[in-house]
């Protein structure tokens, strides 16, 4: 069982000690997250090395998050479910005049005071890792067949094409 983790952490502190933090959250855990989900099951996991950059001028938070997140088919408007993987690499910054100075392929994160909340770091990643439309593979969402049922039917005639997607909407 992993240990319990911090509610709110202090990133420069945890880098200049050199502390890994990893464990898991439930979904249902993060609440703006949970806003854009079509439901609030599973978990996601995550692992963050702090450290210090070569030249010790900025503190910074490597590693990853994973989490298996129930979405809606923007193709097919069915549920789906989403399989995110998204590495993390943020130098902590108090201005943003000092995010040019960090490492390449650093994102800045600004704080406001010295601590953050460890969940809303987490959540934050995960929001900026969701697709902007989420679908299903094409060989898997429903809405692929009655695509492709539609387009050769328009290649042919496409006032019938028309006439099947109206009684398609009739039927439904």
């Amino acid at each position: 069982m992993l240990p319990e983790l911090p509610h709110t952490i202090e990133p420069e502190i945890l880098a200049r000690k050199g502390v890994t933090i990893e464990g898991k959250y439930a979904v249902s855990e993060l609440p703006r997250l949970c806003e854009i989900l079509h439901d609030h099951s599973g978990h996601t996991t995550f692992r963050l090395e702090f450290c210090q950059d070569p030249d010790n001028k900025h503190s910074l938070i490597r590693g990853g998050i994973e989490a298996t997140l129930r979405t809606i088919c923007q193709r097919c408007l069915s549920s789906m479910e989403l399989n995110i993987s998204s590495p993390v690499n943020l130098g902590v910054v108090s201005a943003q005049a000092d995010a040019s100075s960090l490492p390449d392929g650093c994102e800045p994160l600004g704080l406001e005071n010295k601590t953050i909340t460890l969940s809303a770091l987490i959540e934050d990643e995960l929001i900026l890792a969701m697709p902007i439309s989420a679908m299903h593979d094409i060989d898997k969402c429903g809405a692929t067949r009655i695509l492709n049922e539609v387009n050769a039917a328009a290649r042919n005639n496409p006032f019938q094409a028309l006439r099947k997607i109206a009684h398609r909407t009739h039927k439904s």
